[in-house]
């Protein structure tokens, strides 16, 4: 369970054409929004070029390293970066997420920095990530604070409101001729928060047939496996929709591939998705403004993943009495807009499943993380814009 609680949009999108500027709703005025780089067509590119839509190294311009600081292995690489232009845009916290490919030998580090009335930050790491546990153990960076912000596991907290981002991706590998892809990343702002009950329900009633599995049956520490859990009751969905069978996975099996071993536990938001991503589904973690929002995905045949904490009493019907930091599958909304979850923590796969009222839960996901959501899905999919 998880305790806690780029490129001005038309610059850009002339630049580039890779802007999403929204998440499901064109009609959003506020505080979040979400932007997706996925065909790499500007930016800067060092040790790096495009093949296909894709950011894969440039074997002929690669740099060589060596970790001295025991950031990654201890020992030689290679590497190659693309630094993206720097784009105005109004924040105080930022998640970034990335789909990559990385073969055993090769990993890719997120980076972000910020400008505030104080000047530059430096360059902040979002994550270290493979998808494997060679050459290293992926894991977040820890003790990134300073006079300008702090990096919260994923989470990038400014002290001060942002007004320009820049982001740079570096691509690593042990073997000159081997080298990871990256598909695409994007990064969520946000800045504040939103009041739970401002968007009433749509009226638009959905029931999504998502397999059903516990954290509770697993004694060696499935009570904090929420995310991994609620991660593979995803991928399972997908598996059954599409028929691709490799997508359903045990979720000791997804455990394994989510961890991080600097924050040692299973709920680095963007290493569940960027997990999905590399077997080949698209995830991303954004940032909503209201259920209204949700519903939309749900509709769309879409399950999403959310981020809350409760205390004892806040949620009626739960499983369990409190949480400090939780995640769980929302698969639906019932005809008085309440929420159809697959709740991880049900004390067995078959009674996972609870009606939670709606305006309980929006306010603790709100009001927690901020509206922080998992979106999976398979290449494709018809979703929200």
């Amino acid at each position: 369970m998880k305790g806690r609680f780029w490129l001005t949009a038309l610059s850009l999108l002339l630049i580039m054409g890779i802007l999403s500027p929204s998440v499901g709703a064109q009609e959003k005025v506020g505080n979040k929004t979400f932007r997706e780089v996925k065909d790499f067509k500007g930016g800067h590119f060092d040790g790096t070029h495009k093949k296909g839509s894709n950011l894969v190294l440039n074997r002929g311009k690669l740099h060589k390293g060596t970790d001295t600081s025991g950031r990654y292995h201890g020992g030689d690489y290679y590497y190659g970066r693309w630094t993206a232009p720097v784009d105005a845009v109004d924040f105080d916290e930022a998640i970034a997420s990335w789909q990559a490919v990385t073969p055993e030998g090769t990993w890719v580090e997120v980076e972000l920095r910020a400008r505030t009335e104080a000047g530059w930050t430096g360059w902040y790491s979002m994550g270290v990530w493979h998808s494997n546990d060679q050459p290293f153990q992926r894991h977040s960076v820890s003790g990134q604070r300073d006079e300008q912000g702090r990096v919260a596991t994923d989470t990038l907290v400014m002290n001060h409101p942002a007004s320009q981002v820049q982001a740079r991706v570096t691509l690593f590998t042990e073997d000159r001729f081997l080298s990871p892809t990256l598909r695409s990343f994007g990064i969520a702002f946000s800045r504040g928060e939103n009041e739970p009950g401002k968007v009433p329900f749509r009226g638009v009633t959905s029931s999504l047939d998502v397999p059903m599995r516990s954290q509770m049956i697993y004694p060696d520490g499935g009570e904090v496996w929420c995310s991994p859990t609620s991660t593979s009751m995803v991928m399972a969905y997908w598996a059954n929709v599409t028929g691709k069978r490799e997508w359903n996975q045990p979720v000791p099996t997804v455990v394994k591939g989510v961890w991080d071993y600097v924050y040692d536990g299973g709920g680095n938001w963007p290493y569940n998705t960027a997990y999905a991503a590399s077997r080949g589904l698209e995830g991303k973690v954004v940032r909503m403004e209201s259920m209204a929002e949700m519903e939309r995905w749900v509709e769309a045949g879409v399950p999403v993943i959310i981020s809350l904490a409760f205390k004892e009493g806040e949620l009626t019907g739960s499983p369990i009495k409190s949480s400090g930091g939780h995640l769980l599958v929302v698969r639906g909304f019932d005809k008085n807009g309440d929420v159809l979850v697959n709740d991880p923590a049900g004390p067995a796969d078959e009674q996972v499943r609870f009606t939670y009222k709606r305006a309980e839960l929006e306010k603790l996901w709100l009001k927690h993380s901020n509206g922080t959501t998992y979106l999976i899905h398979p290449p494709g999919w018809k979703t929200p814009k």
